[in-house]
């Protein structure tokens, strides 16, 4: 089923456009191979609306991005955000043009989120003060580049293997979930994982001091004396450069399920 064979970015150039409440014309439930098109080429997604969705009560918007050679197909089921989120948010996941993702704050898929989170937004009832993002690897690259560079957009995000963006300024702060494997390989968690947390630590304002989360997992810790509603999470496991889940959890050491604990941090925002 396609909602749309194609849309032009060019006609949604604002994040304060129309909203979509309202609408009783839009459509629920999960669409595969939805277009869009960006400088010109079609850029393709899945888009999953709740099967409760009402037009008159607005959602969370929950982008997801897939690691190198990935598709948003794929990581719609290894992430597991959408059982976790019963209903309360519309997710979207976008394919990159070829096997990952422009970095660039100023390059084409930065220009993808800015068409999709438009277009959405225009077209759904979705909270605009509740815009999420959450990545896989190239993707969790990506997620924090969006947090810096879309900061007055975002409202939190969770990059999961990534590195921290590389920008002296950014748009606006965003609460962050981060989570890196202790022996990651292709991004180790001394220089990425920890680099995108103190990123994060530092543009947030908190101290040194931890304590444990309040949701699970328990093996996370939270940074305190952050900027209010501005929290950061640091999670270390220990299965490798890999989607957390305790499906995989076969050495004894840290495991969880990243896609409730990323939800309940997310939720965290209501």
């Amino acid at each position: 089923v396609s909602i749309v064979a194609s849309i032009d970015a060019e006609e949604y150039a604002s994040v304060d456009g129309p909203s979509g409440c309202g609408l009783a014309s839009a459509p629920a439930g999960v669409f595969n191979d939805q277009t869009i098109t960006v400088g010109g080429q079609a850029r393709t997604y899945v888009l999953s609306v709740p099967k409760t969705y009402d037009p008159s009560t607005p959602l969370s918007l929950v982008f997801a991005w897939h690691g190198s050679g990935g598709s948003g197909f794929e990581v719609r089921q290894l992430f597991a955000l959408e059982p976790a989120a019963a209903g309360s948010a519309i997710f979207v996941y976008p394919d990159a043009a070829g096997s990952g993702w422009d970095w660039s704050p100023t390059g084409i898929d930065v220009a993808l989120f800015d068409a999709l989170v438009n277009y959405l937004t225009g077209s759904y009832c979705i909270d605009r003060n509740r815009i999420l993002s959450t990545g896989l690897s190239h993707g969790a690259f990506f997620t924090n580049v969006l947090g810096c560079c879309r900061g007055n957009v975002l409202r939190a995000i969770a990059p999961v293997a990534g590195g921290p963006p590389n920008a002296a300024a950014c748009a606006g702060r965003v609460g962050a979930w981060v989570a890196n494997a202790a022996y990651a390989g292709l991004v180790g968690v001394n220089t990425f994982g920890v680099g995108t947390r103190d990123f994060w630590i530092a543009s947030n304002g908190c101290s040194t001091t931890l304590a444990p989360v309040a949701t699970s997992p328990s093996d996370c810790v939270e940074y305190q004396g952050c900027l209010p509603d501005l929290p950061v999470v640091w999670c270390v496991h220990s299965q490798g450069h890999a989607w957390p889940s305790l499906a995989n959890c076969n050495d004894g050491g840290v495991c969880f399920d990243a896609g409730p604990a990323i939800w309940a941090f997310f939720a965290r925002f209501e």
